[in-house]
């Protein structure tokens, strides 16, 4: 979609037709709705903030947002580390829950609870690739090209983390 994001209207355009993608695509790496919430936030607030650094010929809105969530969740984890060092908990595992309710009541769902079990046992890397292939249909080697890895490998690591989801209970939906 084409519009002006230095305007008001123009940048409540860009929100409405993002947020959602945005938020699919850090909730599904690090599958806590709290701090998803967070990051989105910071995300758009990056945005508005350093609007005028925009150049639509270096980059469509889709991939500046998209890098603006990448380095907000890159931060993320770095904090995170910290905080697990100094917390002595050895590591957190997020707890499952969407902000939305009709996201929420799918989340909720059985089906969509096994999925999401699963899926925590994936290393983020692989959850990432998986995300990308089968929530927002990209081919491996734009999945390739987004991550900065040889198309095999993510070939590679798609089926491995095929293989990991293809347990009993995964099988019995």
């Amino acid at each position: 979609m084409k519009y002006d994001i230095t305007s008001e209207h123009g940048f409540e355009q860009m929100y409405h037709e993002y947020y959602s993608k945005l938020y699919n695509y850090v909730f599904y790496q690090i599958l806590s709705r709290e701090d998803t919430e967070d990051i989105i936030s910071n995300v758009f607030m990056k945005a508005a903030r350093y609007i005028g650094t925009y150049d639509e010929s270096k980059a469509t809105v889709s991939t500046w947002l998209y890098k603006i969530a990448k380095n907000t969740l890159i931060d993320f984890f770095r904090a995170r580390k910290v905080e697990c060092f100094l917390d002595d908990e050895g590591g957190i595992r997020p707890e499952m829950s969407v902000d939305f309710e009709e996201q929420l009541e799918q989340i909720s769902a059985p089906t969509r609870r096994i999925i999401y079990k699963e899926l925590t046992k994936l290393k983020w890397r692989d959850r990432l690739i998986v995300y990308y292939k089968f929530f927002e249909g990209y081919n491996n080697c734009e999945i390739a090209r987004m991550l900065k890895m040889n198309e095999s490998t993510v070939g590679t690591a798609l089926s491995r983390a095929l293989v990991k989801l293809r347990t009993d209970t995964l099988r019995a939906l």
